[in-house]
């Protein structure tokens, strides 16, 4: 089968041929018919989660979203031939397990991966921009407990887990800030967002002080680093409010002497959610933003597009 992987961290991924992997006791071989492309996949072959003593199986194939169909199932395993599914394979476990999703085939368990049936008429495409963003997106906005009327500053608001975050937000009747370039405002604004940062040509912090000096109760911050975060970014929130960084720039325990209550956001993806989100989108509660799309044997090119930083919506790879 065609995979994009790696033979050791710090070498460039490629597109090559790999034996397909079968299912063990309790697993699933899925098909892949599409898989999303994350800033995570370019920082685990760059070694980010590498640990000194932990052995990681080489090839290593990249990738965690999927969308597929069973094509193998192993004893014990929770699905049947033939059912379209869509998850994630859940970051740290690539140690254990060297099979993602840049493949035609992957295999997975429930160890290993959260998966949840494909609702009919859901595109292979929409499911596989899912479940990481959205999932992350899901719980963030679980974990605010936003409150109709209530102010939320989101930076990053218009990449996979900020256009997400923009609508879950909005629909519990947050007012959404969104920061972004000035070229992604109307998409923004699709979104369910009602105010505009363009943090190219205006200091976002000024700005926000300016139309909301009484402070804001929320921030999502997909984006800005520790300093950032701890000198601009969260002293615009007033007492009681909450933070949440999802690359780890939040400082807990200074911001909760401010009154501020924060946290370093990082997802466990769960059965549950992923069926959550089908279930939000299939009924339109929740829509998946832009996806652009790329076959797999042009996967480098999505890969070198996800690095660069600025991306709007989704990339998926698919395999037909």
């Amino acid at each position: 089968m065609y995979a994009f992987a790696i033979d050791s961290f710090g070498q460039t991924p490629a597109v090559r041929d790999l034996p397909v992997p079968e299912p063990g006791a309790g697993e699933v071989q899925i098909e892949v018919r599409a898989a999303a492309v994350n800033p995570i996949d370019w920082k685990l072959a760059g070694g980010a989660f590498a640990r000194p003593g932990a052995e990681f199986p080489f090839p290593l194939t990249l990738g965690f979203d999927v969308a597929g169909r069973i094509s193998a199932v192993g004893q014990g395993a929770a699905f049947e031939v033939g059912q379209e599914v869509f998850g994630m394979r859940r970051p740290g476990t690539a140690a254990a397990h060297p099979h993602g999703s840049y493949a035609q085939y992957m295999t997975a368990s429930p160890d290993i991966a959260a998966l949840a049936l494909r609702p009919e008429g859901l595109d292979p495409v929409v499911a596989a921009a899912l479940p990481m963003t959205g999932g992350t997106a899901l719980a963030l906005t679980r974990w605010l407990d936003l409150q109709d009327g209530e102010t939320l500053l989101l930076v990053g608001a218009t990449g996979g887990v900020g256009s997400y975050v923009t609508q879950l937000a909005a629909a519990r009747g947050a007012r959404v800030i969104a920061v972004a370039s000035a070229e992604d405002h109307d998409y923004a604004r699709q979104l369910g967002a009602t105010e505009f940062v363009d943090y190219r040509t205006t200091d976002v912090a000024d700005a926000v002080r300016a139309a909301h000096p009484e402070g804001i109760d929320a921030v999502v911050d997909l984006v800005d680093d520790r300093e950032v975060v701890a000198q601009k970014i969260a002293p615009l929130l007033r007492k009681g409010g909450r933070l949440a960084s999802t690359i780890f720039a939040a400082d807990p325990d200074a911001l909760a002497e401010a009154g501020v209550r924060a946290v370093n956001f990082n997802y466990r993806a769960t059965d549950d959610d992923m069926a959550e989100l089908g279930r939000l989108v299939s009924t339109g509660a929740l829509r998946v933003g832009e996806t652009t799309t790329y076959p797999l044997t042009a996967m480098d090119q999505a890969y070198t597009a996800s690095t660069s930083g600025h991306v709007r919506g989704k990339l998926v790879i698919t395999t037909a």
